[in-house]
C-alpha cells in the first residue's frame, strides 16, 4: 500500500468519530434549516387567511400625496371639523371613482354616522366654511364611525391640511413607503417570523466553528499517527505538496461523509422533534418537508463543507511539512527559554500544580470555549427569543376569556373593570391589535391611559399623556424603530378585519417592560380597529392576586358554574341534581358542597386541582307536592313536585291575521305532548289529538284574546293579538343555559321557532343579549321548527336580559342574572387562566408552538453536537497523553482511578472554557443588537442574559464538556499498559523522554507538552 493510500485511506476509530461529529454538526444545521423554512411557510398560513387588499399612508399636504401616489392609489384629502358643541373631527373627502378598496361611496354632501342634522365648522389651510352634516345612509367599517364624509370640493374651499393615500397590496405604492396595511395580521407574523428565522439562522452559522475545529483536530491527530509515515514518505523524496494534498484529500473525504450522514440524521431528527412535540400536547403545525429549495441550499452545505475540509486539511498539513522529515510528530514544547524563570516560575508552579490539569494540557482550554462557544451562542438565542412569547401573551393577572387562546381572541365585557375598581383594585380595560408599518412589525394596545398606569410603571419620557381618542402614546423604544415622535400623526391599520384610522402621537411612554414596544391607542381607536363592540374589551388587566381566591371565611373560592335538575318530579322519585364546580386558582382547593331542597340538605367534599372543573352528583329525596328552590352553593334552580307535569308554556305567536288558521302544540314540561286538551280562542274551541296538536281558527274581529289550555286540573293561559294588517310570525320562545349562571360561566341563549300557519314563513331574526348580536333569516314550512343558538359574554354579577326580534317587533324576551359576589371577579382575574380556540390568534399560539418546537430542537442539537465535538477536541488531547495513562496503569491506579482523574481535568478545563463561553456568547449578541439583527415581532431583544440564563449556560457547557470527557476516555482507560504504548503515536518525541513517575506533583506524572 503507498503512503497517498495510507494517508488518505487507511481511517481509524478516532476519523470515524470525526465523521460522527461533523454529521452531528451537520444535522444541526440541516434540522434549523428545515424547521426554518417550514415555521415560517407555516406562520405565512396560519395567517393567511386574514390577508388585506390596500394599505394606507398619511401625508401632510395634497399636493406631495399626489406626488407619491401611483396610478392605482386613491387620495383621501382631509381637514379639520368643529362641532355644535366645540368638539373636533377629521373629516375625509371621498372620490367619485374608486377602486374596490372597501371605501364608501362618496356621499351627496357631508354626512357622519352619529349625525343629527346639526351645522359643523371646517377649517382648512385656507379658511373656514360651514356645512350641515346629515347621517350616514350605513356606517363603513373601514373608516371610523367619528369621521365626517364628505366630497374633495368641499374640501377645495377651505384647502385640505393633510391627506391619506390608500394602496392596493400590489400596486406596489406604500410598500415602499411606510404604510400600514388595512388588515395587519399577516403582515404582523410574516415580518415577525423573519425577524425570528433571520435570528436563528444567525446563530446556526456559529456551527461553522465546530466544523472547522473538529477537522483541525481530526488532521492534526492524524499528522501525529502518521508521522513515521510522513517522515519515510518525505526522506525517500516526497514533495511537501504532495503530502499536504493527500492529508487535503483525507480531510475532504471525511467533510464529504460526515455531511451526507449529517443529512439523514438531521431530517431523521427534526421529524422526530415534530412527532414529540405533538405527542407532548405543544401546538405545532409544523410539517417537515424537503423542497427543492432546501435541497439546493444542502448540497451547497455540503459542497461548502467538503472544500472546507480540504482547504483545512492543506493549511493544517503545511505546518508539519515545512519542517525536516525527522522532526515530524516531534513538535511539542521543549520547555525552552520561554518559560518563566527564577521565585516567577515556582509560582506559577504553583498554582498550577494546585489549580491546572493533571494529565490534560491547559492549552485544550482554547478549542473547547471554542466549541461551547456555538452552544452558548445558540442557548442564549433562543432564551432571548423565548421572551418573544411574554409579549404576544398575558402580562399579570387578568380577566380574560378562559375559551380562548390569546388575549387578542377573548371578549369580556368592559364592566369587570368597574366591578374591580368599586372594590378599589386596579384595573385596566385592553385591547390587543397586531399592526405593521412599513416592514416593522409591531402591537397596539388600546387603553384607558390613567386605568393603564394604575396596573402598570408606566411613565411619560416626552411630551403629555393622552387626552382625546384620537391622542396617542408610543413606547420609547417603537417610537425609535418608527422614527416617531411627539407631534407625529401615525396611519393605523385594523388588526384582523380591514379598518384605518390616524393618531396623534402625544408623547413617548416608558415602561421598563413590553409596552415600550407598543403603541397604546384609546380605547374607542381600538375598539374601531379590532371590529369589537362598545361594551368589549380583550382583558381587564388588574393588581389583584391570589388573595382574592377566598371567601370572607376564608373559604376557598371555587364556585358552580352550572346546576342541571329536572324542573319537575313526581313525589315518589329521587331528585337527581348534577353540579358543575370550577376552581379559578391555580393552587388544589377543597371546599364541602351543599345542596337544599325544602327541609333536605346533603353534603359533598370535593377536592379540585389548579383549574380543574368537575361534575358533582346529589340524589335527594322528594319533598311533598310543592314548588321549591334547589340550591347548591351560589346556584339555585326551581323545581315542582306533583304527581302530573305542569303544562309548557303554550308555542303560540304574539299576533296573527283574523281567520287565520294556525296549530297550537300542547306539552308538559318534560316534553310529552298531552292529548284531549282543550284550546279555548275567544268563541273559537279545538281539542289535541294523540300527537298533541290543536288546529284552531283565529276570530274574525280583531283584538286581543286570551288564549286557554285546559288538561285534566292544568290550565295555561297566553294572550294572541289578531288584527287584519298583522303578519304572520313564528311562535317564538328563548331560553338561558344555564338560568343562573356565574361571572365564570359563558351563557348560551337558545331560540326555538316555530311556524303555526298553514302557509310558508321567511322572517328575518335578530338575537341580542349580553356582548352578542347574532342575525339570520329563518324559512319554516308549516308546523315546520328551528332552533338557534348563540354564546353570551360573561358578564359580571348583575341581572341581565336578551331579546328576539323581527323588525320593531320583539317575539320573545329572557332575563337572567350572573351570581356571584365581587370576590368571585378577583379570583377569576387572578387566575389568568386560557384555553385554546381558533381564529388568527391560532395563528399566535400556533407560531409561538412552532418556535418553541424549533428553539427546542436547536437546543437539543446544539448539545448533541458540541458533546461530539467537545470529544474529538478532548480525545487528541487524551491520547496525546497515552504514555502517561499507560504509566499510571502500570503502576497500578485502576481505570476508575483513571477516568477520575481525566474527568477532574476535564472539569477544570470546562469550567474556565465555559465562563469563556458565555463571554463569548453574550459579546456576540451585544454585537448582533448593535447591527440592529436581533429585533423580532417588533420587540428588541436583550442582549444581556439574566444571571440565572447565564448559569445555565454556564452549567449546560460544564456538564457538555464531562460528557465528552467520558466519551474521549472511555475506550482507552480498559486498555492495558501494554497496548497504550505500542501505538506509534505513543512513541516519545524530544520532550516526552523527561516524564516520569515521581515528578515535583509528587507520585502522579507531569503531563508532556503537546499541541
Amino acid at each position: 500500500m503507498t503512503y497517498l493510500r495510507v494517508l488518505v485511506g487507511r481511517w481509524s476509530r478516532r476519523d470515524r468519530l470525526a465523521v460522527l461529529v461533523i454529521a452531528l454538526t451537520v444535522a444541526l444545521l440541516v434540522g434549523a434549516s428545515l424547521l426554518v423554512v417550514a415555521a415560517g411557510d407555516q406562520t405565512r398560513s396560519l395567517a393567511a387567511e386574514h390577508e388585506g387588499n390596500a394599505s394606507v399612508v398619511g401625508y401632510d399636504s395634497v399636493d406631495r400625496a399626489s406626488q407619491d401616489a401611483g396610478p392605482d392609489d386613491v387620495v383621501l384629502p382631509t381637514a379639520t371639523a368643529v362641532g355644535p358643541e366645540g368638539d373636533t373631527r377629521r373629516i375625509v373627502a371621498l372620490p367619485a371613482d374608486t377602486p374596490a378598496l372597501g371605501l364608501p361611496d362618496q356621499p351627496d354632501g357631508t354626512v357622519a354616522p352619529d349625525a343629527e342634522g346639526e351645522t359643523w365648522r371646517l377649517e382648512g389651510s385656507d379658511g373656514t366654511t360651514t356645512t350641515a352634516v346629515e347621517p350616514a345612509n350605513a356606517s363603513d367599517a373601514i373608516l371610523p364611525p367619528t369621521w365626517l364624509q364628505t366630497t374633495p370640493g368641499t374640501l377645495e374651499d377651505v384647502g385640505p391640511t393633510g391627506a391619506l393615500v390608500v394602496s392596493p397590496v400590489d400596486g406596489g405604492g406604500n410598500e415602499d413607503r411606510g404604510g400600514a396595511p388595512l388588515v395587519g395580521a399577516l403582515e404582523f407574523f410574516t415580518q415577525g417570523a423573519d425577524d425570528v428565522l433571520g435570528i436563528v439562522r444567525t446563530g446556526v452559522a456559529a456551527a461553522g466553528v465546530i466544523v472547522a475545529a473538529t477537522l483541525s483536530s481530526v488532521v492534526r491527530m492524524t499528522i501525529r499517527d502518521r508521522a513515521r509515515t510522513i517522515r519515510v514518505a518525505r526522506a525517500t523524496g516526497a514533495s511537501p505538496r504532495r503530502i499536504r494534498v493527500a492529508f487535503a484529500a483525507r480531510a475532504g473525504t471525511i467533510g464529504a461523509a460526515g455531511g451526507v450522514l449529517g443529512y439523514a440524521i438531521g431530517v431523521v431528527v427534526t421529524n422526530a422533534a415534530v412527532t414529540a412535540a405533538i405527542v407532548v400536547g405543544l401546538p405545532t403545525t409544523l410539517s417537515v418537508t424537503v423542497t427543492p429549495e432546501l435541497v439546493r441550499f444542502v448540497a451547497a452545505m455540503l459542497a461548502s463543507i467538503t472544500l472546507f475540509g480540504i482547504g483545512t486539511g492543506y493549511v493544517t498539513a503545511r505546518a508539519a511539512t515545512t519542517k525536516p522529515p525527522a522532526r515530524v510528530g516531534r513538535d511539542g514544547s521543549d520547555g525552552g527559554s520561554s518559560a518563566p524563570s527564577g521565585r516567577l516560575r515556582r509560582v506559577g508552579s504553583g498554582v498550577r500544580n494546585r489549580l491546572g490539569p493533571t494529565v490534560l494540557a491547559a492549552r485544550t482550554v482554547v478549542p473547547t470555549a471554542a466549541t461551547l462557544s456555538t452552544f452558548a451562542v445558540i442557548v442564549l438565542l433562543v432564551a432571548s427569543l423565548g421572551t418573544i412569547g411574554a409579549s404576544l401573551s398575558t402580562a399579570g393577572t387578568t380577566v380574560a376569556d378562559p375559551d380562548a387562546s390569546h388575549p387578542a381572541e377573548s371578549r369580556v365585557s368592559v364592566d369587570f373593570a368597574e366591578t374591580l375598581a368599586e372594590r378599589g383594585v386596579p384595573a385596566s380595560p385592553e385591547i390587543l391589535l397586531f399592526a405593521s408599518h412599513g416592514e416593522e412589525p409591531y402591537l397596539v394596545r388600546g387603553v384607558d391611559y390613567a386605568a393603564f398606569e394604575s396596573v402598570s410603571d408606566a411613565r411619560i419620557a416626552d411630551g403629555d399623556p393622552p387626552v382625546g381618542d384620537e391622542e396617542a402614546v408610543v413606547g420609547v423604544e417603537l417610537a425609535d424603530a418608527l422614527e416617531v415622535e411627539p407631534g407625529d400623526e401615525l396611519a393605523v391599520g385594523g388588526s384582523t378585519e380591514p379598518a384605518m384610522d390616524v393618531v396623534t402621537v402625544v408623547g413617548t411612554v416608558e415602561t421598563g417592560g413590553f409596552a415600550d414596544h407598543q403603541l397604546l391607542v384609546s380605547l374607542p381607536t381600538a375598539r374601531h380597529l379590532a371590529g369589537l363592540e362598545s361594551d368589549e374589551v380583550n382583558q381587564i388587566r388588574t393588581t389583584a392576586t391570589g388573595g382574592s381566591n377566598t371567601s370572607e371565611a376564608g373559604e376557598p373560592e371555587t364556585t358552580v358554574v352550572d346546576l342541571e335538575a329536572p324542573n319537575h318530579v313526581h313525589p315518589d322519585e329521587t331528585v337527581s341534581v348534577e353540579a358543575t364546580v370550577w376552581n379559578p386558582t391555580a393552587e388544589p382547593v377543597e371546599r364541602e358542597l351543599e345542596a337544599t331542597i325544602g327541609e333536605t340538605e346533603q353534603h359533598r367534599t370535593v377536592e379540585l386541582e389548579g383549574h380543574e372543573r368537575r361534575t358533582v352528583t346529589f340524589e335527594l329525596p322528594t319533598p311533598p307536592a310543592g314548588k321549591y328552590e334547589l340550591s347548591v352553593g351560589d346556584d339555585e334552580a326551581a323545581i315542582i313536585v306533583t304527581d302530573a307535569p305542569p303544562l309548557d308554556s303554550l308555542s303560540l305567536p304574539e299576533s296573527g291575521p283574523t281567520g287565520a288558521s294556525l296549530s297550537i302544540p300542547v306539552r308538559e314540561t318534560t316534553g310529552g305532548p298531552v292529548s284531549n286538551a282543550t284550546v279555548e280562542i275567544g268563541n273559537r274551541t279545538a281539542e289535541t289529538g294523540t300527537d298533541g296538536i290543536a288546529r284552531i281558527e283565529l276570530p274574525e274581529t280583531p283584538g286581543t284574546y286570551d288564549a286557554t289550555v285546559r288538561a285534566d286540573e292544568r290550565e295555561r293561559n297566553e294572550t294572541v293579538r289578531v288584527a287584519h294588517d298583522a303578519n304572520p310570525e313564528p311562535a317564538t320562545s328563548l331560553s338561558i343555559s344555564p338560568s343562573s349562571p356565574s361571572v365564570h360561566a359563558q351563557p348560551t341563549a337558545t331560540v326555538e321557532l316555530e311556524n303555526p300557519w298553514d302557509r310558508p314563513l321567511e322572517t328575518p331574526i335578530e338575537l341580542a343579549g349580553p356582548g352578542t348580536t347574532d342575525r339570520t333569516t329563518v324559512a319554516l314550512e308549516p308546523d315546520e321548527t328551528a332552533t338557534r343558538t348563540a354564546a353570551l359574554s360573561r358578564q359580571p354579577p348583575g341581572e341581565y336580559g336578551v331579546a328576539v326580534a323581527t323588525g320593531n317587533r320583539t317575539l320573545a324576551t329572557a332575563e337572567y342574572e350572573v351570581v356571584g359576589d365581587d370576590r368571585v371577579v378577583s379570583a377569576l382575574a387572578a387566575s389568568g387562566y386560557h384555553r385554546s380556540d381558533g381564529g388568527v390568534e391560532s395563528a399566535v399560539e400556533y407560531a409561538m408552538g412552532n418556535l418553541q418546537v424549533l428553539l427546542g430542537a436547536l437546543t437539543g442539537l446544539a448539545a448533541v453536537t458540541v458533546v461530539g465535538a467537545t470529544s474529538a477536541v478532548l480525545a487528541r488531547a487524551i491520547r496525546a497523553r497515552r504514555r502517561t495513562l499507560a504509566i499510571y496503569r502500570a503502576t497500578g491506579a485502576s481505570p476508575g482511578r483513571v477516568l477520575a482523574i481525566v474527568l477532574g481535568d476535564a472539569a477544570r478545563i470546562g469550567v474556565v472554557a465555559s465562563a469563556a463561553a458565555v463571554g463569548i456568547g453574550i459579546v456576540a449578541l451585544e454585537a448582533l443588537a448593535a447591527a440592529g439583527r436581533l429585533t423580532a415581532f417588533g420587540i428588541s431583544l436583550g442582549p444581556r442574559p439574566t444571571t440565572t440564563v447565564a448559569l445555565g449556560v454556564f452549567a449546560g457547557g460544564l456538564v457538555l464538556t464531562l460528557l465528552a470527557a467520558l466519551v474521549a476516555t472511555l475506550p482507552l482507560v480498559w486498555r492495558s499498559p501494554a497496548s497504550l504504548l505500542s501505538e506509534p503515536s505513543a512513541r516519545p518525541a524530544a520532550n516526552d523522554d523527561r516524564e516520569r513517575p515521581g515528578s515535583e506533583r509528587g507520585s502522579e506524572p507531569s503531563p508532556a507538552s503537546t499541541d
